[in-house]
């Protein structure tokens, strides 16, 4: 491997937690704006939920990649990755539920395009819910895997036992 290249591989291991929170920053604006559109201009309430719970799931993962990037001396517990881990399931469990609904009730009315006011835009914002569920879910592994069996002496033993 040459020397460039090993200088990219450190760089892009080194700046991934600040890509993760920028992306999540940037979904998080998408998915208010998308919901504030949706509900005042389209009057798409379905559509404004989704864009709001995408930005909710979006602010989620943005809270965790920044406490973990804030987190000098690894006082996070593992019963906090584990309910990261719970809320990540729960969004990709409702994401995808909403998609498939979603499909269903376009097909069913026979939808052409990608009206506003239709149920298929629905399915974009279902889909960066269920985006957001899956990045939290693989990043609240990933962490725990990091904080707790890669280094376990790293950590600090926080409980009370």
């Amino acid at each position: 491997m040459g020397e460039g290249l090993k200088r990219a591989l450190v760089a892009f291991q080194k700046y991934r937690l600040v890509k993760r929170i920028i992306a999540a920053i940037a979904g998080a604006v998408a998915g208010i704006a998308g919901c504030i559109t949706f509900a005042k201009v389209y009057h798409n309430y379905n559509a404004a939920v989704w864009a709001g719970l995408s930005a909710a799931f979006a602010i989620v993962f943005l809270r965790l990649n920044f406490s973990v990037r804030r987190d000098y001396e690894r006082v996070i517990t593992k019963e906090t990755f584990k309910a990261y881990l719970l809320i990540g399931v729960l969004g990709t469990v409702a994401g995808f539920v909403a998609l498939i609904t979603y499909i269903v009730l376009g097909a069913t009315h026979h939808e052409k395009g990608l009206p506003a006011e239709g149920y298929f835009v629905v399915c974009f914002w279902s889909a960066k819910t269920v985006m957001w569920g899956v990045c939290t879910i693989g990043s609240a592994r990933s962490f725990t895997k990091k904080y707790f069996e890669s280094s376990p002496g790293l950590v600090q033993n926080n409980s009370i036992y």
